[in-house]
């Protein structure tokens, strides 16, 4: 669930969810965390990672489309 320090998934580009991702990964792999901040850690990484997915296929479409597009010019 986002929070005003945590904006929205979707209002991020790929570079910004990226950065967050790996400062999520590196705050797990610390140890540091109690159980209920690693489990937030967690679900906020699997927010991230359907985000970044979905610039990824974004991506990929954009460029099937330019190909094609090329392709009957």
């Amino acid at each position: 669930m986002p929070t005003h320090d945590r904006p929205d998934v979707e209002s991020k580009g790929y570079k910004e969810l990226s950065a967050e991702l790996a400062a999520l990964l590196e705050k797990l792999e610390s140890g540091d965390l109690d159980i209920d901040e690693a489990v937030m850690c967690y679900r906020r990484g699997l927010e991230v990672v359907k985000a970044l997915e979905s610039h990824l296929k974004s991506a990929e479409n954009t460029v099937t489309e330019l190909k094609s597009a090329l392709d009957s010019a």
